[in-house]
């Protein structure tokens, strides 16, 4: 069972590499895309701290930025020029006050006609690596180590 879960993570992570610099997707988004699992799922293959791939450009459904790494993602977010806007209180001149979240409006990825043909790809392999059996990573919890009942 352990490999149809690495299976999922590499779907995940394969779609998280072709966000393009500047662009986002949510949690949501990926699981949709994959037509799997959920936002929790997705959470917890991000969780696990791949450096190999840009984690900054998937977040919540609100627009922030993964939980604890706020700071670090948004020194991403302006490096890339990502759309960003400030919730809560005003924001001071050097932007302290307030949240700073992704503007989804603006950010969240659009893929073109070619990367929508490399993500039905991708959705294609995960769905030909599950072929025939019940397995359904929605199932699964961050918790779960894939053996037993």
């Amino acid at each position: 069972m352990r490999e149809r879960v690495l299976d999922y993570e590499e779907a995940v992570l394969s779609i998280v590499n072709l966000i393009p610099a500047g662009k986002v997707l949510t949690y949501g988004d990926i699981a949709e895309i994959l037509e799997r699992g959920g936002p929790r799922q997705v959470g917890a293959v991000m969780s696990k701290g791949s450096a190999d791939v840009p984690w900054w450009r998937v977040l919540r459904a609100d627009g922030r930025p993964p939980q604890g790494l706020e700071s670090t993602a948004v020194g991403h977010y302006r490096e890339e020029s990502t759309a960003l806007r400030t919730a809560g209180r005003s924001a001071g001149a050097d932007g302290t006050r307030g949240e700073t979240r992704v503007d989804l409006r603006v950010s969240r990825w659009n893929p073109t006609p070619a990367q929508q043909r490399d993500l039905q790809r991708i959705r294609a392999a995960l769905g030909a690596g599950t072929a025939g059996n019940s397995f359904s990573p929605a199932g699964l919890s961050e918790a779960d180590d894939g053996v037993g009942p």
